[in-house]
């Protein structure tokens, strides 16, 4: 999978009707019949004048029938159809990718004069503050001063012709003015978002020298709350300030608390400067006969300082073709990878798991010796590296090490899903996406294809 993609049905719908215009194609050979016949053929365009269709397959009602308005490719919902715009219109049913023939109908123009209510805009947040603001015409002409507009949900008359709420729910509104009704006009006031609290770093990656420094910025929504947040590493201490420097190598998770609400955490590695220069995030790296580009250098519990690499190229594979736990439940780094085939971990028959089995592992361990599925933890290291901490695929850092993976013949990070190697369920392994903290894969089965990266680390 080297995107994602969004398959809209109504599409899919468009294009199959173009062939479908023989009736004996239609019936399947007579196995399959589709009727779609009306209550009438000819309404009056005034919004209010309806035609109800009966679809049927073999004489028989059936709830998964569509009935599709030909004219713009759009779902008949309730069976019914309306409109402000005269002329014909097509219609057919269709069931199991078979359609019925085309029904016609008629709208003509009113003969009557036709009251019409709009509204600016279909959807406001149930804040009380925004407001919804409606207009009423007859025959075109502005009549908004002079009529009334009704919510027909608590039957109250609206003062002027603005409407705001604080309850959540769907609203019809209809005006009048003089004699004339007009057709219905639906509203639908929605929850009051929830802001989340998203943390941003100036730089990845300082000098533990006392002097570099790294600058935070708390984001509330889009307000910038900075000033009134405080900053925390998860070790317990606080920062104070929005600025963070050391002079202890290491690696430092840090977040923020605003409103009782926590924030993404950044990690925040600070190496000795006696390395400076010698390894670099982006540097091209060769261990094991196979390149990598360096995108962390992290310090271990025991003091260790560890080189991460990431392969230079990358493949769309299955995590497993079966469904069975495989002890990759923790983030254990490189080791995760190698416990499946480990005869400590076999399965219950006794017998070491085939290698053939699990596609993205087998994948990474083709590039060398220890080079592995990296863990979620070390994935998310990744995305923090190429988005410098952003966590957006558009920012201009992805592109930066893009180039470097793709100038040294390598193939580019793209905007998708990628396996890590950690499990979640028999069934189930989490994936890092390499897009926006807030999208999460909603089908992260081992089974799925989704896109691999290779890794490889070594102690300095």
């Amino acid at each position: 999978m080297k995107r994602l993609f969004q398959l809209f049905a109504i599409a899919t719908l468009a294009l199959g009707f173009t062939a479908c215009e023989n009736p004996s194609e239609n019936t399947n050979n007579g196995e399959i019949a589709i009727s779609l016949t009306a209550d009438k053929s000819e309404i009056v365009a005034n919004g209010v004048d309806k035609v109800t269709f009966t679809a049927t397959v073999n004489g028989e009602a059936n709830d998964k029938i569509q009935i599709i308005n030909l004219k713009n490719n759009s779902f008949v919902e309730n069976n019914t159809f309306t409109t402000l715009v005269a002329g014909d219109y097509l219609f057919k049913a269709v069931y199991e990718n078979k359609s019925s023939e085309a029904f016609k109908v008629t709208a003509t123009e009113p003969t009557e004069p036709l009251l019409l209510l709009s509204a600016d805009k279909q959807s406001i947040v149930a804040d009380g503050e925004e407001v919804v603001t409606f207009t009423v015409t007859l025959n075109g002409e502005d009549v908004t001063a002079n009529s009334t507009i009704t919510n027909i949900v608590t039957n109250l008359t609206l003062e002027g012709n603005t409407f705001a709420t604080d309850a959540i729910g769907e609203y019809l509104f209809e005006a009048k003015y003089e004699s004339y009704t007009s057709p219905q006009v639906s509203i639908n006031a929605t929850a009051i978002p929830q802001k989340s609290l998203t943390l941003k770093a100036s730089k990845m990656r300082i000098k533990a020298d006392g002097e570099e420094k790294v600058i935070f910025t708390a984001l509330y929504g889009e307000d910038d709350v900075t000033a009134s947040c405080t900053l925390h590493t998860t070790t317990g201490s606080e920062i104070e300030g929005a600025e963070f420097a050391t002079t202890t190598p290491g690696t430092y998770n840090i977040y923020a608390l605003y409103n009782n609400t926590r924030s993404n955490t950044i990690s925040i590695d600070a190496y000795d400067p006696a390395i400076a220069g010698q390894y670099e995030i982006g540097q091209i790296y060769e261990v094991s006969g196979s390149k990598g580009m360096i995108y962390a250098i992290k310090g271990d519990a025991s003091g260790n300082t560890w080189v991460y690499l990431c392969s230079l190229d990358e493949a769309d594979l299955q995590w497993s073709t079966e469904n069975v736990m495989c002890n990759c439940i923790s983030s254990k780094g490189a080791w995760n990878t190698y416990d499946p085939f480990d005869p400590t971990y076999s399965k219950a028959d006794g017998g070491v798991r085939d290698i053939n089995n699990y596609p993205a592992f087998k994948w990474c361990m083709e590039h060398g010796d220890d080079w592995f599925l990296p863990s979620s933890q070390e994935l998310q290291w990744m995305w923090d590296a190429i988005s410098e901490g952003t966590h957006n695929f558009n920012n201009a850092s992805v592109a930066k090490y893009n180039k470097i993976l793709t100038d040294n013949g390598g193939m580019p990070f793209i905007e998708t899903y990628y396996w890590s190697s950690n499990e979640t369920a028999a069934d189930s392994v989490e994936l890092i996406a390499f897009m926006e903290d807030s999208i999460v894969c909603l089908e992260p089965y081992k089974t799925k294809v989704y896109t691999v990266r290779a890794a490889y680390r070594f102690q300095i």
